[in-house]
């Protein structure tokens, strides 16, 4: 997901609070998080253990949405595909 600068802090610790309280249904799926410090954007991420059960990943992807109140959609990309350091990598499934 990415965010302005002045909503990232706040959505990066929601997100670290909704890992850490256990929040999310397929929370075993969930292997780390990260945030990626930008210009005008900042970038958080979940990382899951496997991309290949779509229902759960799209699960994931919905409860986040809603831990944060975030109303955009979110992509999920592979990480062999973006091991490939591709910015133009396509999302394997859309929340």
């Amino acid at each position: 997901m990415n965010f302005p600068k002045e909503k990232s802090d706040k959505s990066w610790l929601y997100t670290l609070l909704a890992l850490i309280g256990e929040q999310f249904d397929h929370g075993d799926e969930i292997c780390g998080a990260v945030v990626n410090i930008r210009g005008k954007q900042e970038r958080i991420s979940i990382w899951t253990k496997n991309a290949s059960n779509e229902a759960t990943q799209v699960s994931i992807g919905r409860q986040w949405k809603e831990f944060l109140d975030y109303n955009n959609s979110i992509g999920f990309i592979i990480h062999e595909d973006a091991k490939k350091l591709d910015r133009n990598a396509k999302s394997a499934y859309t929340a």
